[in-house]
């Protein structure tokens, strides 16, 4: 079995590069970025001059093009986003997919002034990851797409598991070096558990008998992959994988994690018995992999260039 693999687009639509292949993965962020992504840019060279700068990202925002512009931006974004698997789905191959964090599918939550304090700010982010499905505007009429978030799928003898949304390391730090309750650090750590159960409990859904491929908006945590190495970020040489991912990984192992997230992290690595790939971002990210699933082995992985 051949699998196209499909890295973030961000708005992009792709040059499909492999002709020959049974299904394709796409790891989500095919929302345009490119109206709000220079709003996030000025905001985070803010922060890294001044850590004590009193507005959070959305305010900041509305304070910038004011509500009803950045309405427009996003309502434009999830636009572009749809027109890309509109041109995914054309190929009548199905597509797994989970959504990134531009793709407007996040859950709800009761936090309102994320920047009230730090247990306000990740348990927001928590609750966020939550989100168990694709936005409908993204995939309305689409007959191809197979929503992988905290689900499972099975095609052509092999399982696809999907964890999307997640942008950061989802992990605590010491509880000193957070500014929390006891009781708060606790809350927490069970937000962290509940995202965790929640993609195990996908992954016990699994037909036993076939291998699992895992996909993961966010490449795991702490790979060779999930290094930030632009000198402009606020990240620089931090990694900034996903922790549910890499103990998804550590516990389960399957066969292939496909993860993305983190641009410049195009690449293939090994957490344990399992595959990792970035295949990048941009038009031409695109990784085929070819499978014996009788064998459950992955006999070829070949990145574009």
């Amino acid at each position: 079995m051949k699998i196209l693999v499909v890295g973030d687009l961000h708005g992009i639509k792709p040059k499909i590069h492999f002709k020959d292949f049974d299904c394709i993965i796409q790891v989500g962020d095919v929302c345009d970025d490119s109206k709000i992504a220079p709003l996030y840019k000025k905001y985070f060279e803010i922060l890294k001059k001044n850590a004590d700068f009193i507005f959070g990202a959305d305010e900041f925002f509305v304070n910038k093009v004011g509500k009803r512009k950045l309405k427009k931006y996003e309502q434009e974004s999830l636009k572009q986003g749809s027109e890309v698997l509109k041109y995914l789905d054309s190929f009548g191959k199905p597509i797994f997919m989970v959504a990134g964090n531009w793709d407007q599918s996040y859950s709800p939550s009761k936090i309102k002034d994320l920047d009230k304090s730090d247990y306000n700010y990740r348990k927001a982010f928590y609750d966020w990851y939550l989100g168990d499905k694709l936005n409908p505007k993204l995939t309305k009429d689409l007959k191809n797409i197979k929503d992988c978030m905290y689900r499972n799928h099975v095609f052509n003898q092999l399982n696809f598991v999907g964890y999307g949304l997640s942008s950061g390391a989802e992990l605590l730090k010491k509880k000193k070096k957070l500014n929390v309750s006891k009781k708060q650090f606790k809350n927490l750590k069970k937000s962290i558990n509940k995202i965790f159960n929640k993609l195990s409990s996908a992954y016990q859904k699994r037909n036993r008998k076939f291998p699992v491929i895992f996909i993961s908006h966010n490449i795991p945590y702490k790979t060779k992959l999930d290094v930030v190495k632009d000198k402009k970020s606020y990240a620089h040489g931090k990694h900034l994988g996903s922790y549910i991912a890499r103990k998804f990984c550590q516990k389960y192992q399957p066969l292939v994690c496909i993860g993305g997230h983190v641009h410049e992290g195009k690449g293939k690595d090994r957490i344990g018995k399992t595959i990792v790939i970035n295949p990048g971002f941009g038009k031409d990210a695109q990784v085929l992999i070819e499978i014996d699933e009788k064998k459950g082995k992955v006999k070829k992985v070949k990145f574009f260039k």
